[in-house]
């Protein structure tokens, strides 16, 4: 599926900040072009276009990034996302089948909850001794970690106070995309069981 993803943070006149999402996809042999946008953290609009063929839906998406650019919208450079680490405690050192599941619930719920407010998406799993690692890219931090426990009390077979959310990428070095960077990253933690903080 093709999907664009673009962002404009502006100042309005009063002072207030306005960071915004637009996103568009067109899942091929649909029939179906979707644009979906809204401020960033908020659940966004979403709207429907009908498509003759995938060809034309490809169209309809650059002609979407065109306007987005006119309007001051741009895909996000790679360093002006954060990373965060959402760790799931395992019971013993290695994952059982039924916590593989488990995983792929909590990845499902996190990304639902964060795609949709424009806040980024579950992007690898890893696996560590004693835990699962799930890395997610984000433009807004804050607001990510504010959302992701409400992902974890509503994923199935998962225990919340297992979850907990930290600044930065905690992959064995191997495995991250990412390098040393995000890995110095200080590791705020946030238990997912607590009440969604203000961003």
């Amino acid at each position: 599926m093709s999907i664009v993803r673009l962002y404009r943070d502006v100042t309005a006149e009063d002072g207030t900040r306005r960071f915004e999402y637009r996103e568009a996809w067109c899942e091929p042999g649909s029939g179906q072009f979707t644009v979906h946008h809204g401020r960033v953290g908020a659940v966004g609009t979403v709207g429907d276009q009908p498509v003759a063929d995938d060809a034309e839906g490809e169209e309809l998406l650059a002609a979407f990034v065109a306007q987005g650019r006119e309007e001051g919208f741009a895909e996000l450079d790679d360093d002006a996302l954060t990373t965060l680490s959402v760790t799931y405690r395992l019971r013993g050192r290695a994952s059982t089948p039924i916590e593989a599941q488990h995983a792929d619930a909590l990845r499902s719920e996190i990304t639902h909850q964060l795609a949709w407010r424009g806040l980024g998406d579950v992007e690898d799993v890893a696996e560590e001794e004693g835990r699962l690692v799930l890395i997610v890219r984000t433009p807004h931090a804050a607001k990510a970690e504010a959302e992701i426990p409400a992902a974890a009390k509503r994923a199935h077979g998962v225990q919340p106070n297992k979850v907990e959310v930290h600044r930065g990428d905690l992959r064995p070095a191997d495995a991250s995309a990412h390098g040393a960077a995000d890995a110095e990253a200080d590791a705020d933690v946030v238990d997912a069981a607590a009440e969604t903080r203000e961003a």
